[in-house]
């Protein structure tokens, strides 16, 4: 079962509000539970039965950590288990890949390992453990969740309608994100990827894709934090508007934020950070960004992705800082869309020889060609909309959407018919998974 699926939208999500706030608030939780339980099992008995099992597993062997006088010893046991369980599913083509086991395996790491530097207790109610492991709003692509974070908001699940009201909205909009932006860029770039024939057209394919990946996962984001204040319990933001920075370190401080602060905390700061010496902090960039690499798939393209950007964030703190520093922001802003446009080659692609075949066409061949004016010219508004969403909305506009109830209506209606858009596209047929269910 997707966010953006029907049985999602009309049966699953109206049913698991009503039922969840017509109970106590004390109970809201099992609720809650039996919700992510049913959810999930919708997406397959194997999926199902393997994060019980891992679950389960954690459950048991944090346990026994909390008991035991060595805790280290078992802790670093526990997640090294968990670590070769995700390596044997991501990179054994034999065994089928179960759904969002990279997110909830980092989930349950971090619990590990919070549980042993004593900065969370040890859960004994293993209902709550399995809520939050299980959690519809987050586990099949995050965004990824220490327990400490929403341990207090599970223990009290009571939002108020304002917390139930921005939820829906935020809710509702990355609904039309994913339905009538992000799913039309999609067929708009497998259009582009077999039409190639030019040095623009390979240009216009890569920012298609680069609109599409932000525009798509940004939206499940917003599906989960809207998903998680109905319910009464706070996400962090996974997105910052990462495509206004102006270098490589920034954007990555922006993109996928709770991915970054999981690798900070669990393996960039363990290994030293930056308070060793210049030879072992490169070292310890290399391993973070080798280790992104492998965490998003299990081909060659993807490990060059991670050491493309690797190499380039240590270029940027060890020579081209001072550089940077001194150029206009425009001019550093098409600095970082010209790498991340590069470096979306190996991220878009899988097969490592036909990733080479694009770059010798990015390079060679005619400059443009009628095809891709064509496309630019059908697809313009498509195109213009998908950038705006790139952007901050101003302060001053805030205040008046906030302050002015004639706005405040408005947009609510908005919302609704955006939603009635959204079903009708779905209902025709065009319904595609997010792209971070390949991870």
């Amino acid at each position: 079962m997707s966010f953006n699926s029907l049985t999602f939208l009309i049966f699953f999500l109206p049913v698991f509000i009503l039922v969840f706030y017509l109970f106590p608030k004390k109970y809201r939780y099992i609720i809650l539970l039996i919700g992510s339980l049913v959810f999930y099992l919708y997406s397959g008995l194997y999926n199902f039965i393997i994060i019980l099992s891992i679950a389960f597993i954690n459950y048991i062997g944090v346990f026994i950590i909390n008991k035991y006088k060595k805790k280290n010893v078992f802790s670093y046991v526990l997640v090294a288990l968990n670590i070769i369980t995700l390596l044997i599913f991501k990179y054994d083509n034999n065994i089928i890949f179960p759904l969002g086991i990279s997110f909830y395996t980092f989930n349950n790491i971090s619990y590990i390992i919070d549980v042993m530097k004593r900065k969370v207790s040890y859960e004994k109610n293993i209902l709550y453990y399995l809520t939050y492991i299980l959690l519809f709003c987050h586990v099949t692509m995050g965004p990824i969740v220490r327990y400490k974070d929403i341990k207090n908001n599970l223990l009290n699940l009571n939002p108020d309608f304002n917390g139930f009201h921005c939820g829906l909205k935020r809710l509702l909009w990355g609904l039309f994100k994913k339905v009538l932006i992000a799913d039309s860029l999609g067929i708009l770039y497998n259009t582009l990827i077999s039409n190639n024939t030019s040095i623009v057209s390979h240009i216009f394919c890569l920012i298609v894709f680069a609109l599409q990946l932000y525009i798509d996962f940004s939206s499940y984001c917003d599906m989960a934090i809207g998903l998680g204040k109905i319910v009464g319990i706070n996400y962090n933001e996974n997105f910052d508007y990462p495509y206004l920075v102006t270098s490589i370190s920034e954007f990555w401080r922006k993109w996928h934020i709770t991915l970054g602060n999981f690798f900070k905390e669990y393996v960039y700061f363990p290994l030293g950070g930056n308070r060793v010496s210049k030879f072992r902090h490169v070292i310890n960039l290399l391993i973070v960004w080798i280790l992104t690499g492998m965490w998003h798939g299990n081909t060659i393209n993807f490990l060059l992705w991670g050491l493309y950007y690797g190499i380039i964030i240590i270029l940027e703190k060890l020579v081209l800082k001072k550089v940077l520093d001194h150029l206009p922001n425009f001019i550093k802003h098409i600095y970082v869309i010209v790498i991340l446009l590069f470096g979306y080659i190996f991220f878009s692609i899988s097969d490592f020889n036909d990733a080479i075949l694009f770059i010798k066409g990015l390079f060679s061949g005619s400059f443009i060609d009628n095809t891709i004016i064509f496309y630019l010219k059908e697809n313009i508004v498509l195109l213009i909309i998908s950038i705006i969403l790139c952007f901050k909305l101003p302060n001053n506009i805030k205040k008046i959407y906030e302050n002015n109830n004639i706005v405040y209506f408005i947009t609510n209606l908005i919302c609704i018919l955006l939603y009635i858009i959204s079903i009708s596209y779905i209902i025709n047929g065009t319904y595609s998974p997010f792209l971070y269910n390949a991870f």
